[in-house]
């Protein structure tokens, strides 16, 4: 089992850089990059496609995709312990929006308070999911990169995508090999299960 040291506050100081970490969920066995989506670059979303599936996500509380009348995915599955998701979108102006540059800019505007509906396609390239509590045990990952986010100070709006294997690249990567992969990138890792026990205000943070 993967050791990790109390790392939440060096995750915060890393996502204030402006810089990716690694969100482990030692009982799903999975783990996701995760970068503030208000500073998501060209070259850090280019970082997140080369280890993921590719399948990148903006995590939110609900008030957000509210304001820019983004609605929830007509198939819902909503568990009733974490998030919903909502219909994909792409920033205005992006060209076909799949592109390293035109998802950080994607990101960047779901994070800009400023943004109005009008300033999305729908469908698009990134997927927005709805942080609906983090009030109780487990913590998924959505919920809390998006605590990690604003505890960063930036707006409570993630950027992630699911780590993919690099032993088994048809499968996600588990916890240990998660761990390993950020080692081997100097990356700081921290475990979502971490966030429950370091006090209220990481687990608070995802509420309205």
């Amino acid at each position: 089992m993967i050791d990790l040291a109390p790392q939440a506050g060096a995750a915060v100081l890393a996502l204030g850089r402006s810089e990716p970490v690694v969100l482990i969920d030692p009982e799903a066995d999975l783990a996701a990059l995760v970068l503030a989506a208000g500073t998501a670059e060209s070259s850090t979303v280019a970082l997140l496609v080369r280890h993921t599936s590719g399948f990148l996500c903006a995590a939110m509380p609900p008030q957000v995709p509210d304001r820019l009348r983004i609605p929830v995915s007509p198939a819902r599955d909503l568990r009733p312990w974490d998030v919903e998701f909502g219909i994909s979108v792409d920033a205005v102006g992006t060209g076909t929006g799949i592109s390293a540059a035109a998802r950080a800019e994607t990101f960047r505007r779901l994070a800009d308070p400023a943004a109005a509906p009008g300033d999305f396609t729908r469908p698009g390239h990134v997927i927005t999911v709805r942080v609906l509590t983090a009030d109780v045990p487990p913590v998924t990952l959505p919920a809390a990169a998006v605590a990690l986010v604003r505890a960063a100070g930036g707006e409570p709006v993630a950027a992630y995508g699911h780590l993919v294997g690099e032993r088994d690249p048809t499968g996600l990567a588990g916890a240990r090999e998660a761990g390993e992969f950020a080692r081997r990138e100097g990356l700081t890792a921290v475990s979502a299960a971490e966030l429950v026990g370091r006090g209220p205000s990481l687990a608070a943070a995802v509420r309205p």
